[in-house]
């Protein structure tokens, strides 16, 4: 598989709704087949914890849910990749990220990088720079302290 890919790097996308021993596993396989990283995480099939009436959802279809149903999970996966991995193995974060806040927790629970989608769909193009500015603040007051 790295053959292919030539010197370009190759993630490994990682499902939340794994149980937590198959997600080391999967985390560990990507360590020792040499990919580049572990990307945590894809969307959920989960609906727990949905609050809009459950025949909208069920007109909706099946498919994978993004934001905020996947936030607490994702960081749950994040930090037992993160656990699994080398320190040196890259490891992307995604999923349920909305606010600086919730980059900084997952910046702090071992992630290499973040990346946001959903919120990034509803907030706009500026949704970036009001990140920015929140890690910018949440910094300025850690230092502050």
């Amino acid at each position: 598989m790295q053959d292919a890919a030539g010197r370009t790097p190759l993630l490994v996308k990682i499902a939340p709704d794994l149980p937590d021993d198959e997600i080391a596993a999967i985390a560990q396989m990507a360590v020792e087949t040499g990919l580049s990283g572990i990307i945590v995480t894809n969307t959920t099939i989960s609906r727990d914890g949905l609050i809009t009436d459950p025949t909208v959802v069920e007109a909706a279809g099946e498919g994978g849910l993004s934001g905020a149903p996947l936030k607490a999970r994702a960081l749950e996966v994040l930090r037992l990749v993160r656990a699994t991995v080398p320190a040196a193995f890259t490891v992307i974060a995604v999923g349920g990220v909305e606010t600086a806040q919730d980059v900084r927790e997952r910046l702090d629970a071992g992630a290499d990088l973040v990346q946001g989608y959903t919120a990034f769909l509803y907030r706009g193009p500026f949704w970036a720079r009001q990140i920015n500015r929140g890690l910018l603040a949440l910094t300025a007051g850690a230092a502050r302290a």
